[in-house]
């Protein structure tokens, strides 16, 4: 029976599957904007919450309870120089290879890594001399940048590949001692990596590269995002790709999360004519079809796709709608009790918890 960690604006919905097939819907960290979260694959109850303005949280019992983590220091203390400094957290990570390394980004960007589970952490500090960095501007609020996405290696335990939004892919392959800063042809606006255990230094990215350069919506790398190549045919009506997931027992079968347009993924205009947003799958030969039977359209936010890793070949979508089952290539919703404030709230995760 599955656990879905929802990610809404302003909380965290918890949805059990029950024995009878119905689910049981409950809510956590109320009020904190969660907007990415990820689970230590060694201890499966232990879950890490990165929020946009309330800092960074643990779980050690798969959500029920929850405490904050990597404060620079309690009030009444000096600074230890071991905390994270901004409470605006916008992607957290574990390395798969080594549990105990939790990777952390932020807005403004930097990015922190803690190797005793989250109880100190220090940043890579050579990622703010980049010579990329004086370049990074987020397009909806230029004055600032954030860490987008940040993806360990699937090959070894020192490379990290890291995501900015906007201006940047970079990666260490050397534990953080040194960086690589935009390899050549790397996407700019990468937005979600994913990668696969059958192939170890292969990388998968959605862009919103696609709408400036024709066919480069979708790009991947055999090498940990040193070289790259675009494959984006059939995605012309929605270039902007913004979400990602792989199944898990078939490196090829891929499902994307994709829009017109940035404003048509993540905002609402006055004529209500956006958001609209869509999914498509990859099909044998590399190209793109869209995959959206049963999936509202019109004034949905840009959808969170996530695989089922314990039934391959199952995919779950979540929208503003609520959460979606894809069967026989046709989507079904859940049957859960959907808030009416969620209509109006644009997702920011859909995890399914392992083990």
């Amino acid at each position: 029976m599955n656990t879905f960690l929802l990610g809404m604006e302003d909380e965290l919905v918890i949805v059990k599957e029950t024995a009878t097939g119905q689910y049981k819907v409950d809510t956590r960290l109320e009020g904190t904007h969660p907007v990415d979260l990820a689970q230590n694959p060694a201890y499966p109850e232990v879950l890490y919450c990165a929020t946009y303005g309330n800092g960074l949280w643990k779980s050690e019992d798969n959500g029920d309870h929850w405490k904050a983590i990597g404060q620079m220091n309690a009030y009444h203390e000096a600074t230890l120089g071991k905390g994270i400094t901004s409470a605006y957290m916008t992607a957290v990570a574990i390395n798969p290879h080594n549990p105990e390394i939790l990777y952390v980004g932020t807005e403004p960007s930097a990015i922190y890594f803690s190797k005793d589970g989250g109880q100190t952490f220090t940043e890579f500090k050579e990622v703010q001399h980049l010579p990329s960095q004086p370049f990074w501007k987020f397009p909806a609020r230029p004055y600032t940048n954030h860490v987008q996405d940040l993806m360990p290696s699937s090959k070894d335990s020192q490379t990290l590949n890291v995501a900015i939004e906007f201006g940047a892919f970079i990666n260490t392959t050397d534990g953080g001692e040194t960086w690589n800063d935009r390899p050549f042809f790397s996407p700019k606006d990468i937005h979600e990596m994913v990668t696969h255990s059958s192939e170890p230094g292969k990388l998968f990215a959605v862009c919103g590269d696609g709408l400036a350069l024709e066919g480069h919506s979708f790009a991947e790398s055999d090498n940990d995002g040193m070289s790259w190549q675009y494959s984006s045919k059939g995605l012309d009506k929605h270039p902007y790709l913004y979400s990602i997931a792989i199944n898990p027992e078939d490196a090829s079968d891929l499902l994307v999360g994709a829009a017109q347009n940035a404003f048509a993924a993540h905002y609402q205009d006055e004529k209500k004519e956006y958001p609209r947003a869509t999914i498509y799958r990859r099909n044998q030969d590399g190209s793109w079809s869209e995959c959206a039977q049963g999936l509202p359209y019109a004034g949905t936010y840009m959808n969170q796709i996530e695989a089922d890793s314990t039934h391959p070949g199952a995919f779950y979508a979540l929208n503003n709608h609520g959460l979606f089952h894809l069967i026989d290539n046709r989507w079904h919703q859940l049957e859960l009790h959907w808030k009416d404030k969620y209509l109006d709230q644009h997702p920011t995760f859909l995890k399914i918890l392992n083990g």
